[in-house]
């Protein structure tokens, strides 16, 4: 259950919704500042150590290069799907750890901004099944204290204009289960390249179709009064 005084997106974070209709669903992000002199190295080390720790679920993991925002120049590693009960059994001390330490963190000014982020599948929306874009869009979301089942509720609403809409991109929602006093969800958009953001979803016009005149701009009044802060971060997966 949500703290009682909390509420934001974030992240955050990956969408492998090919788990979404799991239960538990949960990734792990972590930002990394790679040294400007060491990118190439820093590039090849991460993957090699993906590839070796991190090829297969539930402990399968990415890199994602941050092009907007407050972290820009960094990099996401995420780590996911997965539940609670994998992190029993993560990789961790010996080779694992040895090779981190050894062959990336070097590589890099420090880590920031560890968090876990548990999936709330029934606000989800894929345009197909087993969809994964290259590019996300995230809002990391600082909601007012006690407002966290208003802005489910309008989430809600949200979802409704993706199901009748079918959308080419997906649409996620997270819960930060590290909570950073900064962050409670984050509202996650993957898509499959750059172009779609020239395309005009004429959203506010398709929420108006389901839910009536004026609906859209009542939407906006209720968030305002739900959210202290937001902020968005664009992310590109690294072949």
């Amino acid at each position: 259950m949500k703290k009682p005084f909390i509420a934001s997106i974030a992240l955050l974070i990956f969408v492998s919704l090919t788990s979404v209709q799991a239960q538990n669903v949960v990734f792990e992000t972590i930002y990394l500042q790679p040294k400007t002199e060491n990118l190439k190295e820093f590039g090849e080390n991460v993957k090699a150590h993906n590839e070796k720790f991190h090829a297969e679920s539930p402990y399968s993991a990415n890199a994602w290069q941050v092009n907007t925002g407050e972290h820009s120049g960094q990099i996401l590693w995420i780590m996911g799907p997965f539940t609670f009960a994998d992190l029993d059994n993560r990789p961790g001390a010996g080779a694992h750890n040895e090779d981190w330490m050894n062959n990336v963190m070097p590589l890099t000014q420090g880590m920031n901004d560890g968090n876990y982020w548990k999936m709330l599948p029934e606000y989800g929306y894929l345009p197909s099944e087993n969809y994964q874009g290259k590019i996300m869009r995230a809002r990391l979301i600082d909601i007012k204290p006690g407002k966290w089942d208003e802005f489910l509720h309008m989430m809600t609403m949200i979802n409704k204009v993706y199901a009748a809409n079918k959308f080419g991109h997906s649409f996620a929602l997270f819960d930060n289960w590290s909570y950073d006093g900064v962050r409670d969800a984050a509202i996650v958009w993957s898509y499959d390249n750059y172009a779609y953001f020239d395309t005009d979803l004429e959203f506010s016009k398709k929420y108006e179709e389901v839910y009536g005149d004026n609906s859209w701009n009542q939407f906006n009044e209720a968030m305002r009064e739900i959210v202290e802060s937001s902020y968005d971060e664009i992310y590109e997966l690294m072949e």
